[in-house]
């Protein structure tokens, strides 16, 4: 009985427990099919999907949809939906955008209440296009309606809370155009994290753009205001292998679109920074190695720096700037100063003024084009070095109209004297560079002015004098063969090195030809000495030159060829009591000056010596020597 009652329990109680086993092979293979339906993409034939992504673009974007792809929905890893060979655009079409493929990903909690909402948008490959010239029309979008919306109004409370999300770009191409230009960039690589209208967006991305690679970043803190026209905190930064850019403070769009805040950059060179953005300021060099940081008002055509701080070419500036675009002409204005100054590395590209012969360069000028800007930079340097020249407390203005450039040194101190100057310069058709130099200098030492500007001096003593010069040419060489002017100089205790007129006179009487070699020797001190020089057609007339000193009395003319840089004076020394004054019947020497500037010869009289002995003048009955005869002494 006890087996009979096991083998009814037995028979029981089995059916249950292979029934158990099949519900748990049934839930297994049931959670496998929809495993496997979650992730396989499913596609719709319906437009219900392709009509709610659409929708919620339009009303997000204001972007209308169009695809000739088909639609798919994978619920795993993540919900997401897939179109593709997408075609987007404004109805004006301001923008418009064709992407090979579009992923939007949708929002969990919302889809598990039965609602298809994209959070995120992945565009593949898109090709964008926005044309500034046209202005969008429709306000389907939540940007256009927070935009159009009363500032502080509810209407713009609750534009503001529309919700946006997340904007993911990969190897995207974009045209932009305005005013009939076209900017391409390429590569574009970024996300647009935007949330909501009025809660902070933020992009970050990069792109190629003029053949360098580019890394951007924009963050605006409250974006609904900003659409609306309202001030908004803002940071920008833009970076380049050769450009560095950062703006931090308040943004604004609107009809009066405008920055203001702190902005910092540098770049290895201003004209390269410039030529990305199409800027065609003229520049006197390449001003490379620049950084800056400044307080900043930049609107479309106008940018204003104070508080600037400037470094450019070793040089540091600080000051304010302002450079305006008037229709095609760009406007800079500016107030500088410096600590130290050299415009060396601005002068870079100027032209050499001689060539390698030691002649004037006759090298063609190759002109810029200075018609298209308008300068007018004033620079306070408290020492400044113009090529060889050194200068302290130098008040310094470059002025740019109608192609027309002026360059003054208004007022300079300079070894131990002042020095003024202002020169001219202008295109002129046909004929080349016209040029206009003036210069006043005032108790300026001379001796030390020679050793910087020439390497050399022979000439010392308190120099006062002014010259006004002018001429055209298409080169150096022909600049100074059409020279025109006039100068005057005047010396005030100074001297004459590698001449000694007082000991040559002193001595004639008593040992002639001793006096012949004293003269070539040491060094003639005199009290006052000046000349009037005018200058025509490169020639350089020198008239009434004059020095006086203890024991003589000097008299000289002559000229200068400036073209050919040749000399040529005649100069009497007269004997003179210690006041300078010539006296009765004096003892005189004549002697010349002449050959090229950088190899000046000496050649006092010969025979005013040998005739003042009386053992070589027997010799010489006709009082006339061989030219060949003539003593020579070369200054160096």
């Amino acid at each position: 009985m006890l087996q009979a009652a096991e083998s009814v329990t037995s028979a029981k109680s089995d059916p249950p427990c292979r029934r158990g086993k099949l519900w748990t092979w049934f839930t297994l293979f049931v959670a496998a099919l929809a495993l496997a339906a979650a992730i396989a993409p499913w596609t719709f034939s319906s437009k219900a999907l392709y009509e709610e992504v659409s929708g919620q673009i339009n009303r997000s974007m204001g972007l209308f949809v169009a695809t000739e792809g088909r639609a798919t929905l994978t619920l795993l890893p993540r919900p997401h939906i897939t179109l593709n060979q997408v075609f987007f655009a404004e109805p004006a079409k301001a923008v418009t955008i064709h992407a090979e493929r579009v992923r939007g990903n949708l929002s969990l909690f919302r889809l598990l209440a039965g609602r298809l909402e994209l959070s995120e948008i992945a565009l593949t490959s898109p090709r964008i296009t926005v044309d500034l010239d046209r202005k969008p029309v429709s306000p389907a979008g939540a940007a256009a309606r927070a935009a159009a919306a009363q500032p502080s109004s509810p209407e713009a409370a609750k534009a503001d809370q529309e919700t946006l999300g997340i904007l993911y770009v990969s190897a995207g191409q974009a045209k932009v155009r305005q005013g009939g230009k076209e900017q391409e960039f390429s590569n574009i690589d970024g996300a647009l994290n935007w949330p909501k209208v009025g809660s902070p967006a933020t992009f970050a991305g990069g792109f190629s753009w003029k053949g360098e690679r580019w890394q951007a970043l924009l963050w605006v803190a409250r974006p609904g205001e900003l659409l609306r026209g309202e001030a908004t905190p803002t940071t920008a930064r833009l970076d380049s292998g050769n450009f560095h850019f950062e703006a931090e403070g308040l943004g604004q769009t609107g009809t009066k679109p405008r920055f203001t805040g702190r902005i910092s950059g540098s770049t290895p060179t201003l004209r390269q920074a410039l030529g990305l953005f199409d800027a065609q300021t003229p520049l006197p060099g390449p001003i490379e190695h620049i950084q800056l940081a400044a307080q900043a008002s930049v609107s479309p055509r106008e940018l204003q720096l104070t508080n600037l701080r400037l470094f450019a070419s070793d040089n540091e500036f600080q000051g304010s700037l302002v450079l305006r675009q008037e229709e095609d002409r760009t406007i800079v204005q500016g107030a500088l100063s410096s600590n130290f100054l050299s415009v060396r590395p601005m002068t870079a590209d100027l032209p050499p003024m001689t060539s390698s012969d030691g002649q004037w360069s006759r090298d063609s000028f190759e002109l810029p084009n200075l018609e298209g800007a308008d300068v007018d930079l004033h620079v306070f340097a408290a020492h400044a070095r113009l090529a060889r020249i050194s200068l302290d407390d130098a008040d310094l203005s470059l002025k740019l109209r109608g192609g027309r450039l002026d360059i003054a040194l208004n007022e300079g101190k300079a070894y131990k004297g002042a020095i003024k100057a202002h020169a001219i310069f202008a295109a002129r058709p046909g004929e080349g560079l016209e040029c206009h130099f003036t210069a006043q200098m005032a108790g300026v030492d001379a001796g030390m002015l020679g050793w910087d500007a020439a390497e050399r001096s022979h000439t010392s003593g308190n120099l006062d004098s002014s010259a006004s010069l002018g001429g055209v040419g298409d080169s150096v060489a022909q600049i100074m063969r059409n020279l025109d002017g006039r100068a005057t100089i005047s010396l005030t205790q100074g001297a004459i090195d590698g001449i000694n007129l007082e000991r040559a006179l002193r001595r004639l009487d008593k040992t002639p030809l001793s006096s012949a070699i004293d003269i070539r020797s040491g060094r003639t001190s005199f009290d006052r000495a000046g000349a009037t020089i005018q200058v025509e057609k490169g020639v350089a007339t020198i008239e009434d030159g004059f020095a006086t000193g203890p024991g003589f009395s000097l008299a000289f003319n002559g000229s200068t060829r400036i073209a050919d840089r040749s000399l040529a004076i005649k100069a009497v020394a007269i004997e003179a009591d210690t006041a300078g004054k010539p006296r009765e019947k004096g003892l005189q020497i004549g002697f010349d000056i002449s050959g090229s500037w950088d190899d000046l010869n000496f050649s006092p009289d010969a025979q005013s010596f040998i005739k003042r002995s009386g053992a070589a003048a027997p010799l010489f009955p006709n009082k006339e020597l061989p030219a060949d005869s003539e003593p020579t002494s070369r200054i160096k």
